[in-house]
């Protein structure tokens, strides 16, 4: 190493770290393996989509409007009482808003949207003209939420595939929550409470019977 660095001294080299491999450097490094052996390359794993669903309704002047967004087994449902007048297509705009703030603010970058309004999903992938003076200034803020995601793809799905987002939307329009926020928790039951609160009793019974044939 001495005597390189002697042999050297008189040629002005710099060492400068390179920003990119070549294609050749590349090549000619794989070359250098035995033909039975494995290179791994680890790659950065791809990024799931999320399908965004939305719905929106309006009653009585009000609306509600609502959002589910799910992936892997992941699931967020988001409900909201629109507590201002509003005609359907706009509680269908609001819900739409509100589901990307919602993926912005979970940090999701691809999505999956779908929502049952021809109306919303076609204006805003430009297949449908503006009409309604109203709903222009809910596009503009469509749209400028849609640049902030890497990728997003945009479909109409009939109204009976968006059952559980409509029913949400409905639950916001109609009920009126007292508060800010209200947490309202809904559990699937297969047994009806009546047969239940029967067989909690047998069960009860049955462990007094032991008890009892025990100490006789």
């Amino acid at each position: 190493m001495a005597r390189w660095l002697l042999a050297l001294a008189e040629y002005d080299i710099t060492c400068v770290t390179p920003k990119a491999i070549k294609s050749q450097a590349l090549a000619d490094l794989l070359a250098q393996f035995p033909s039975g052996s494995e290179v791994h390359v680890s790659a950065a794993a791809v990024e799931a989509y999320w399908d965004l669903k939305f719905g929106g309704a309006s009653g009585a002047g009000k609306g509600g409007a609502s959002i589910t967004l799910t992936s892997e087994g992941e699931k967020f449902h988001l409900s909201y009482k629109l507590d201002f007048e509003c005609s359907n297509n706009e509680a269908e705009y609001e819900a739409l808003i509100l589901g990307l703030i919602a993926a912005q603010k979970k940090g999701l970058r691809k999505l999956k949207i779908w929502g049952d309004s021809e109306l919303v999903v076609r204006q805003t992938i430009g297949d449908f003209a503006l009409k309604e003076p109203l709903l222009g200034p809910y596009r503009t803020v469509v749209q400028g939420l849609l640049t902030q995601f890497d990728d997003v793809q945009i479909q109409h799905t009939p109204r009976t595939h968006n059952c559980f987002p409509n029913a949400l939307a409905t639950l916001g329009a109609r009920v009126d929550i007292p508060d800010d926020s209200i947490a309202i928790v809904i559990e699937k039951r297969t047994t009806p409470a009546v047969l239940a609160e029967e067989h909690t009793e047998q069960d009860a019974e049955g462990w007094k019977a032991d008890i009892i044939q025990q100490n006789s």
